[in-house]
């Protein structure tokens, strides 16, 4: 029998370089049978918002195409993969990391890379794995394009890297076979790397304007255990629920036009879930470099999860 191909579309804003804010990285997951509502849904909102080549502000700006954002990601079968990082935390995880790897006898991150590089490579670190996982469960072939950038190449040798690690998981053991790097977007998938760009953006605004009420409840010392938490027999320790929270995830009126406001709201289910616990879940690095995860029941209880350095 078969597998079922999943294309995977990734965009991001702001990007690992330096901004005036953080930057987001989003994907949109879709099996074939999908393209064309996607391709759709990107040539309506070009339309109402009279841009072909749209940006996040300009969905910002129009009620109708916010609500069409929000309606085509709610479509049955598309999933959706979110990552935010603020500005310092680009250099702050890097300095995390090296800070503990004598602790844990890991490899130091070398200054061989320039910062962007290695920040990619931890990017990709946390998403590749989930993405894996998608695929797997549901029986998909996924093909990971990426929107353009010149250093293409370079990310395919990462994402190539991180595929391979997966497989030190006997549950991950053919992960080659669940995804590959397509290589960059062109043709008629630039409508969907339209869509995760505004993805991307609304992901940004959303940390920039809200981070402050997650941040506080993270453990400024990295959650340090004496063995590695990222061991083979320590992975319990990767990881810890750090508070939960009963109030509005986001903003509410996800679909009114508003520059402030995002539209959060309005389409969180559709962020992918983890495998036992069935949560919506979104990665994020703080300011101080450390990593974590929203895990999100529905829109008034929410969790914040935070990633062991």
């Amino acid at each position: 029998m078969s597998l079922k191909k999943l294309t995977v579309v990734i965009d991001e804003t702001g990007v690992f370089q330096s901004t005036s804010n953080g930057f987001g990285v989003g994907a949109i997951l879709f099996p074939e049978d999908k393209r064309n509502l996607l391709i759709k849904a990107a040539k309506e909102i070009a339309k109402l918002t009279g841009k072909d080549d749209f940006k996040y502000k300009h969905v910002q700006r129009n009620s109708r195409a916010r609500a069409e954002f929000i309606q085509t990601l709610q479509a049955d079968g598309v999933q959706i993969y979110g990552f935010y990082s603020s500005e310092s935390g680009v250099t702050q995880r890097i300095d995390r990391f090296n800070e503990v790897a004598p602790l844990y006898q890991r490899v130091m991150l070398g200054n061989d890379r320039p910062v962007t590089e290695v920040l990619m490579d931890l990017f990709l670190g946390f998403a590749i794995l989930p993405i894996v996982c998608h695929a797997m469960v549901n029986s998909y072939t996924a093909d990971l394009y990426w929107d353009r950038r010149n250093d293409i190449e370079a990310i395919k040798c990462l994402v190539e890297k991180h595929i391979e690690r997966c497989k030190t998981n006997p549950r991950l053991a053919e992960a080659e076979k669940a995804i590959r790097f397509a290589g960059q977007i062109t043709g008629e998938l630039n409508a969907v790397a339209r869509l995760a760009g505004v993805l991307a953006g609304d992901l940004r605004l959303f940390f920039d304007s809200h981070g402050k009420k997650i941040w506080k409840y993270l453990d400024a010392d990295g959650l340090r255990t004496q063995a590695d938490p990222y061991s083979a027999n320590n992975l319990a320790a990767s990881s810890r629920l750090v508070s939960a929270r009963k109030e509005l995830l986001a903003d509410p009126g996800p679909d009114n036009a508003s520059e402030g406001t995002v539209m959060l709201q309005g389409y969180y289910q559709r962020f992918l879930r983890h495998a036992e616990s069935k949560r919506n879940l979104i990665s994020f690095c703080d300011p101080q470099g450390h990593m974590g995860l929203l895990e999100i029941e529905h829109g008034r209880l929410w969790h914040i999860r935070q990633s062991a350095d």
